[in-house]
């Protein structure tokens, strides 16, 4: 005679459980303000900066030049990806071997917030890419040729594939990530992260308005995927008076 046994919710049941423990303290993901500064910074970068920048890429210091093309594929999917899904692997297999649970829990953890930063990144990297498909602006590569204003839409062309920055993207929610998670580093993460988008624009295959879109871009998705998160009870908390998705940092001490 079989017995029925009780296997749980399963992980779906307990997503859901979590979720619907925390609707009191939902937030909204906010983007009317982010949308309104972001597009303000790529106009201006547009107009303002685009030909002068553009064109004096051109004239940089060769060590420059050569020094950002060294470092600048630290934006590259691929690159962000490989680093991130064996630092999850190793958390895996270290959790196995670690009989404390206190010590198992922290590697549960660890193991969450690389997935945060990992689904940070893929999200921008898909949002930008099909964006880049589908407004086809040409890059500086060929500003002699077609200037700032051309544009050539679902062009699978890699030199009408310049706005928004996709490295830059990448960076932007990388670093934008890391902020939300180690906020006493947020400066220094800001800061390598602006350094880094500026190096598409050095070796000239992007234009400052790719690099501001590409970055503004990344931030917010990855701000909102932290508020994702929260709501779930993942990695970040929300106060029930709203306020920055806060690390529960204190889990892994």
């Amino acid at each position: 005679m079989s017995e029925d046994v009780d296997r749980g919710p399963g992980f779906w049941g307990y997503l859901k459980k979590r979720y619907q423990a925390r609707r009191t303290i939902h937030r909204r993901v906010p983007w009317k303000g982010f949308a309104f500064s972001a597009i303000n910074a790529v106009a201006i970068a547009f107009f303002v900066f685009d030909r002068p920048l553009g064109i004096a890429a051109r004239e940089l210091a060769q060590p420059l030049v050569t020094l950002a093309d060294d470092i600048t594929d630290i934006g590259r999917l691929v690159w962000i990806l490989a680093g991130l899904t064996t630092i999850l692997a190793t958390a895996y297999l270290v959790r196995r071997r670690l009989w404390k649970v206190r010590e198992r829990f922290r590697m549960i953890y660890f193991g969450q917030m690389t997935a945060y930063v990992a689904l940070s990144v893929l999200f921008t990297a898909i949002i930008a890419n099909a964006l880049k498909f589908a407004i086809g602006r040409a890059r500086p590569l060929i500003y002699d040729q077609e200037g700032i204003f051309s544009f050539a839409p679902f062009n699978m062309d890699f030199l009408h594939q310049s706005f928004p920055s996709g490295h830059s993207a990448n960076i932007g929610a990388l670093f934008m990530a890391l902020a939300l998670l180690f906020p006493r580093f947020r400066l220094g993460f800001v800061a390598i992260g602006l350094w880094l988008g500026a190096t598409r624009i050095i070796i000239g295959v992007h234009y400052p308005s790719d690099v501001t879109a590409g970055l503004a871009l990344g931030a917010w998705i990855a701000f909102a995927t932290s508020i994702l998160f929260a709501r779930f009870g993942l990695v970040f908390s929300i106060a029930r008076d709203g306020g920055w998705p806060t690390p529960r940092l204190s889990r892994l001490v």
